[in-house]
């Protein structure tokens, strides 16, 4: 009786576990796929929409716009800014933040 009940405990740990190693897998296969995609061409910020102007203007307060990069399938914005001499690269995820790009 203690081997079945042992059993079942193990058999439903494991069943319980599956999806969420899964899903952490799937997660890690998407972000590092967006970021080191090379598809991404330069656009000048005068010819982004106003909307996107707006945002990156006050996202990036103080920093200075080294270079603006958009993603030609899933237009998501790269964007490379300077500030106090120190550069920074930040990309747009697929919520609308911009995360910051630590390269190594």
């Amino acid at each position: 009786m203690k081997k079945i009940i042992l059993g079942i405990t193990i058999i439903t740990a494991t069943i319980i576990n599956i999806p969420a190693c899964a899903a952490q897998e799937n997660l890690e296969n998407n972000v590092n796929t967006e970021v080191i995609s090379d598809e991404f061409v330069q656009v000048d910020f005068e010819n982004l929409p106003a909307e996107i102007q707006e945002t990156l203007v006050k996202e990036f307060a103080g920093y200075d716009f080294k270079a603006i990069y958009q993603h030609v399938d899933t237009k998501l914005l790269k964007v490379i800014v300077v500030k106090d001499e120190e550069e920074k690269t930040f990309v747009l995820n697929e919520e609308g933040n911009f995360v910051e790009l630590v390269e190594e």
